[in-house]
């Protein structure tokens, strides 16, 4: 498998986040470009992935499974239009502005009307540097292009083209079509490799684990199935071992904590209190301490003890109660959150291109 590594200048963007919204920030250009993509209007909810122990065999998925490397980036949708873009975050905010390069090149190569589903990537030494991302999302607007780390798309599926909805085409079909749309397209346009052998897949997993070039799991998609937005009709293993959480109360102050104390969903959308993280270091502490806002209202653990959390101290001067909108990604020892954590867990890092909603829920 060749990992892309042709890479673009890179130039100043800007970003404003939000969670998903169906009335996204107006466009700046011309709102009758528009309808040369009337076909798939924006925002588009897009297809996820459920987590799963191993990857199924060849026949384990509806036609057969497709295997295919999850880069670490961030999910996006690029809508096509005549001589420009629109590229949407997995929550449907406008981030067009932040990536520049991926608007010249799409608008360049790729024919109007089309919709295509993907990762955006910035490229660090011989991996991919998610903090990167991050940073150029957050500071874009006032970071020189000289100060930007380059960005590719590293396309997985088309929803659009050629004036039809593809949606309810199989996988085949959709992989075949976005094969001819960037077959021979340039970066940082990329189109993601795939496999339908199962060994080498599995094997994607061992190497991929070990060379840490911006890989972090595994996709399995049946060849049958059609695009099911919202739904996680796929399947993803990890190649790092670690679980998404919800932080909803920290130690230390709201600017500067020291550790996180988490929670995941359930079936039935209330967060559960699983466990706190161990120390967080002085970088973690400000980007989440930019994020967090004092809770207000109704506090799904207002009414607990946070005494019996391990690592964890009930000292009212030092814990606060948050907002539970800040996602991060912490270390897992394989331990179920149904019964909570015996230790705390070490923080990986922010996950801020995910919210609460996102997270796969666990059942209790």
């Amino acid at each position: 498998m060749n990992l892309p590594n042709r890479r673009p200048s890179a130039a100043a963007a800007s970003r404003r986040g939000d969670r998903w919204n169906s009335e996204p920030d107006p466009p700046v250009r011309d709102a009758a470009q528009e309808v040369e993509n009337s076909l798939l209007t924006f925002p588009q909810q897009p297809m996820l992935a459920r987590s799963v122990p191993a990857l199924p065999d060849e026949d384990g998925l509806p036609g057969g499974s497709a295997y295919e490397p999850k880069f670490d980036g961030y999910r996006a949708l690029i809508f096509v239009m005549a001589g420009w873009c629109r590229i949407q975050s997995r929550y449907g905010r406008d981030i067009t502005a932040s990536f520049p390069e991926i608007v010249a090149a799409v608008s360049e190569n790729v024919p109007a009307g089309v919709v295509l589903d993907g990762e955006l990537v910035v490229w660090g030494d011989d991996t991919s540097d998610f903090t990167e991302l991050h940073r150029r999302l957050e500071h874009g607007a006032d970071l020189s292009a000289e100060a930007l780390r380059p960005a590719s798309f590293v396309a997985f599926d088309v929803l659009a083209g050629a004036g039809m909805d593809l949606r309810k085409s199989p996988f085949r079909v959709r992989r075949q079509a976005l094969t001819i749309l960037l077959d021979d397209t340039p970066a940082p346009l990329h189109v993601v490799p795939q496999t339908r052998d199962a060994e080498e897949a599995r094997t994607w997993l061992v190497n991929y684990s070990e060379a840490h070039v911006g890989i972090d799991g595994v996709i399995a998609k049946g060849l049958a199935t059609g695009y099911l937005p919202g739904e996680r009709g796929w399947e993803r293993v990890a190649i790092r071992d670690s679980v998404e959480c919800v932080v909803g109360a920290v130690m230390g102050t709201l600017r500067g904590p020291t550790r996180l104390l988490l929670g995941v969903p359930d079936h039935e959308g209330n967060l559960r209190l699983v466990g706190g993280t161990t120390d967080i270091t002085l970088p973690q502490s400000r980007r989440i301490g930019r994020l967090l806002t004092a809770a207000t209202g109704d506090h799904p653990w207002a009414d607990r003890s946070l005494a019996d959390i391990p690592g964890w101290s009930d000292d009212s001067l030092l814990t606060s109660l948050v907002e539970p909108t800040t996602v991060v990604e912490v270390a897992s020892d394989g331990s179920s959150p149904v019964r909570g954590w015996a230790e705390p867990h070490e923080l990986i890092r922010l996950r801020p291109e995910l919210r609460p909603e996102e997270i796969e829920p666990v059942p209790f």
